[in-house]
């Protein structure tokens, strides 16, 4: 399973905060200011979304059972939002037929991924197919924004400083945003434990497996998927 698993950690938000953090990073310094903006205020709408269900659930069980939700996935949001976009920026020097296809084709990864996360009873189908709906909204969106607007100017700077942006972000361990989201819930809910998750949910950081730290939990409710 665990090289399957690597496939569900490319939309952690140990690696899909980073990426969505370089690329606003290559449009900063192409000097696309508006595509920057559009990218931080789209993508960050979606997380804000996905944290907002959680809480939801968590401190007051909001769910809709009859159709299995509990909460948005964030796994397959980041990933259908972020990887199709990474692809469309990282082609930038291609044709636009190009760039269609590599975003497409990170559409495709990001539904490989959400398929991965309903069969190993991480998520169930509906949150899944929200949570890539609101994805594909937030990448395919920005894309037509973008197409409309100055492509950003390459420079040598863009590479190296995404890099950079990328590895900062990254060392600033963001995946510990998703265990601050139990804090948060119980705080505004005043209950002393969260509710119980009916389901295996994936929380630690990449690479664990269960029994190691904070990796699988099985369901305690006491963390959050991510």
């Amino acid at each position: 399973m665990m090289s399957w698993k690597l496939i569900i950690d490319i939309g952690h938000t140990a690696f899909a905060l980073p990426m969505a953090a370089a690329i606003a990073a290559w449009l900063i310094v192409g000097r696309s200011w508006k595509l920057a903006m559009y990218w931080c205020l789209m993508f960050g709408g979606g997380l804000v979304l996905v944290a907002l269900s959680k809480i939801a659930f968590l401190g007051w069980a909001v769910e809709i059972p009859a159709l299995q939700f509990n909460a948005l996935s964030g796994h397959a949001l980041c990933a259908s939002a972020v990887v199709p976009v990474l692809f469309f920026v990282a082609l930038q020097g291609s044709t636009d037929t190009w760039r269609l296809a590599g975003a497409l084709a990170g559409g495709g990864v990001s539904v490989g991924l959400g398929v991965l996360l309903v069969y190993f009873n991480f998520h169930t189908a509906s949150e899944v197919i929200a949570s890539l709906v609101l994805g594909t909204c937030i990448s395919m969106g920005y894309i037509r924004i973008a197409r409309s607007l100055p492509s950003p100017q390459l420079n040598r700077w863009a590479i190296p400083l995404s890099m950079l942006v990328f590895a900062l972000v990254f060392s600033l361990k963001p995946a510990t945003i998703n265990h601050r989201l139990v804090d948060v819930a119980l705080h505004l809910s005043g209950r002393d434990r969260p509710f119980k998750w009916p389901k295996r949910v994936l929380c630690g950081a990449p690479g664990q497996t269960a029994g190691q730290g904070q990796g699988m939990i099985m369901s305690t409710g006491e963390s959050i998927i991510a």
